[in-house]
């Protein structure tokens, strides 16, 4: 009886050590995100979190995702088909209008006038020479930059029945200008770098800071409120990874550049050269010049109703638990 009781006594104690232990070894356990991301070099950070394994450190398992659409990028993230993402700030600013659902946005990428991302290019033999004279032209652009063409020729004093948009997927863009099917284009780096300039000019710079907002928020990058529930480590995880890998940026540019060259071959010989936004942490972001863009695409019919952009910012402590 008293070696039965001891037994009791030895699978009861095992019992509570492993009900104690469980939920610390489930919260430890890595976890499996899908990264929505596209081709331009907003996907920066999360390219250089997978190359310089910064999110395994942190027991993420990362799969990419590439897409060419932003808008259907969110909708699948908010599906449940993707667990973090890497949009234009006007998708996010849309999807919160639209579907009532908000993006928490951790991190945020600046366009700086003063070091171009993206610019308006254009054939030497084109007629368009300054940003007016895309007046009757055939004008391609790619679709994270579809939200902001209103407001590009409203500042213009065009309407879009005086141009020839088309929207190209953004990996086709600089063949569709070798191939001579367009007046001028609008690239987002890495198209940037490798632009022969004995076959196009830049017709302007910065054209996002120019005609649209400046500073520009050029991409935010954020989760579902769902995965705070899903993965209660997830963000703080995700804050340092993601952190780390800013922090390499900042300090091995020229490295950051060679990750995005890898994935992007056609800039390899000249990705030294890529001009890259400015990258700011969830307490860097330039919350103000967020408000700015909405109010603006607001005025342009872009977003059908005034938002408060606050709600797009998780409370900072989610990150520390």
């Amino acid at each position: 009886m008293t070696k039965l009781l001891n037994v009791l006594i030895v699978l009861l104690a095992a019992l509570l050590v492993f009900v104690i232990l469980y939920p610390q070894i489930q919260q430890n356990r890595p976890i499996d995100l899908k990264f929505a991301c596209d081709s331009s070099a907003t996907s920066l950070p999360i390219l250089v979190g997978i190359d310089e394994s910064l999110f395994v450190k942190n027991r993420i398992n990362p799969t990419l995702v590439f897409y060419s659409d932003p808008d259907q990028a969110i909708a699948d993230l908010f599906a449940g088909k993707m667990d973090v993402g890497v949009f234009p700030w006007s998708t996010v600013l849309k999807h919160a209008i639209a579907r009532g659902e908000t993006l928490q946005v951790f991190m945020n990428e600046d366009f700086k006038q003063s070091l171009p991302v993206d610019a308006i290019v254009a054939p030497l033999k084109s007629p368009v020479k300054t940003a007016g004279d895309i007046r009757g032209r055939r004008f391609i652009y790619p679709p994270q930059i579809r939200d902001y063409i209103p407001v590009m020729l409203t500042n213009l004093g065009l309407r879009a029945e005086d141009v020839k948009l088309a929207e190209v997927p953004f990996s086709s863009l600089t063949q569709e200008l070798a191939d001579g099917n367009c007046d001028a284009a609008w690239l987002i780096e890495p198209l940037l770098c490798p632009l022969d300039t004995t076959q196009y000019r830049i017709v302007q710079y910065s054209a996002l800071t120019r005609f649209v907002a400046q500073p520009f928020p050029g991409a935010a990058i954020g989760f579902a409120p769902s995965f705070v529930q899903s993965y209660r480590q997830g963000p703080k995880r995700l804050k340092i990874a993601t952190d780390a890998a800013m922090a390499m940026i900042e300090a091995k540019a020229d490295v950051a550049k060679q990750i995005l060259a890898k994935r992007f071959p056609y800039c390899l010989q000249s990705c030294g050269f890529c001009r890259l936004p400015e990258i700011q942490r969830n307490t860097e972001i330039n919350k103000p010049a967020v408000a700015a863009l909405a109010s603006r695409l607001k005025l342009a019919g872009v977003l059908p109703e005034e938002i408060n952009t606050q709600r797009v910012f998780p409370d900072p402590q989610i990150f520390t638990r």
